[in-house]
């Protein structure tokens, strides 16, 4: 029965396999060491300032590490072996979260705030190098079904997960108890992360044409020169970023209107994430096909649109019953921008520059990430918490806008293209 459900959901292919048991486990280790960060950071006498730096630090330090590290992890001898030790320290650094509350009462928000700042530091290398490596092992025609496969079951356990924390944690209304419920749950995700760094170490690199592919490894400037003179990427990047900006600056204005405004607890906070991420999980076979039938430029340009209406339904539900129930538009178009984004920009990379390439994008929507939050939290100050979230809308809907005109300038070209082979 077990082999007939793994030959339905991963075919014969043991690499999709081993990346989504990799991304389940990775789910699991992010519900209980971050999942709740934020409601952690509340409990320790976190304010909208901690809120925002909570949001932007993370983007900060990746700024200065993620180039660096990627130029590590590709002129060590494995780059698999590299990138498992990156995600070894990642995994560690959450227990250093898991220790604050043993701190002094007064400088536990910021304390909390730092430290979840620098674990951005080998996660923003570990996950970039792991975007990349998804180049590696699979084909090109292979991607749509490992991501939305992984996506889906990942989801899945996000769900399941999140139902099981939110419960534990609605049973005491003692804060010393539930920060202790917290501790527990971050020791919990360094042993199964274990487990996840042993899947992503069975991958294996695809072969083609009996040649493993190997890459040689081009010195950075080269690399950036070839990388910006590449029309295609260039564009996407610039659509990405402004499109990231909209997205990022809307994070801390979520977690002060559901915490701080609507008041939701650890129950809430569960009952929120748990529906967005099962229309996510509906939501992903749908967009698969998209892609497939469409290609990721319209599929980007569709999912960001429905993305940038997400801040509007925040500023219009006035109470967590009707935020809750908004949460399947939200989920349906964060699935299709997850998948979408990340295989957009695998299509777009110059492939002799593929890794500089991811980590480029990444570094640079650090570097929004950076900005982003705290701009949000400062129109928020100014004209309150509902103009912040519209603002916020507007300049999604932009980033939307851009990836709409790319799409149909594409259409354009293709249609230019195809006149030009009937007049030969």
């Amino acid at each position: 029965m077990l082999k007939k459900l793994e030959r339905m959901l991963f075919g014969n292919n043991q690499n999709i396999k081993y990346y989504t048991l990799n991304g389940i486990l990775f789910t699991l280790v992010t519900v209980l060491s971050k999942g709740y960060a934020i409601k952690f950071l509340d409990r320790l006498g976190g304010d909208d300032i901690h809120y925002s730096l909570f949001n932007a630090l993370p983007g900060f330090i990746a700024i200065f590490t993620t180039i660096p590290g990627i130029l590590m992890i590709q002129r060590g001898k494995s780059k698999r072996k590299t990138l498992g030790i990156f995600f070894y320290i990642s995994r560690f650094m959450p227990l250093l979260l898991a220790a604050v509350p043993f701190l002094d009462k007064k400088i536990q928000p910021i304390v909390f705030v730092l430290i979840y700042g620098l674990m951005n530091f080998p996660e923003s290398i570990s996950a970039t190098s792991l975007q990349d490596y998804t180049g590696d092992i699979f084909l090109p025609h292979e991607r749509a079904d490992a991501l939305s496969v992984r996506n889906q079951m990942s989801q899945i356990a996000q769900l399941t997960i999140s139902i099981l924390v939110g419960f534990i944690l609605s049973l005491s209304s003692v804060n010393r108890t539930v920060i202790i419920m917290y501790q527990v749950f971050i020791v919990l995700s360094f042993l199964i992360g274990l487990k996840e760094i042993n899947y992503m170490y069975k991958l294996d690199p695809i072969e083609k044409d009996d040649i493993k592919i190997r890459r040689k490894v081009p010195k950075l400037k080269k690399s950036l020169r070839a990388i910006f003179s590449h029309r295609e990427y260039v564009g996407f990047l610039a659509c990405s970023l402004l499109f990231h900006f909209g997205w990022q600056m809307g994070w801390p204005l979520f977690n002060s209107y559901q915490i701080k405004y609507l008041g939701a607890n650890e129950m809430w906070l569960t009952i929120i994430n748990v529906l967005s991420s099962l229309f996510m999980v509906l939501s992903f076979p749908i967009w698969k096909k998209i892609i497939k039938k469409r290609d990721y430029k319209f599929t980007i340009a569709f999912a960001t649109f429905g993305m940038g209406l997400t801040p509007i339904l925040y500023a219009l539900s006035g109470n967590l019953v009707m935020l809750t129930l908004m949460q399947s538009a939200t989920g349906f178009f964060t699935a299709g921008t997850t998948v979408a984004i990340l295989g957009s920009l695998l299509a777009v990379c110059p492939d002799e520059y593929r890794t500089m390439s991811v980590a480029v994008h990444a570094t640079l929507t650090s570097v929004t990430l950076a900005i982003a939050p705290l701009i949000g939290t400062y129109i928020q100050e100014i004209i309150h918490i509902q103009g912040a979230l519209y603002v916020t809308s507007a300049l999604r809907l932009l980033g939307s806008a851009v990836f709409i005109y790319r799409f149909m300038r594409s259409l354009k070209n293709s249609h230019t293209s195809k006149t030009e082979r009937k007049n030969k």
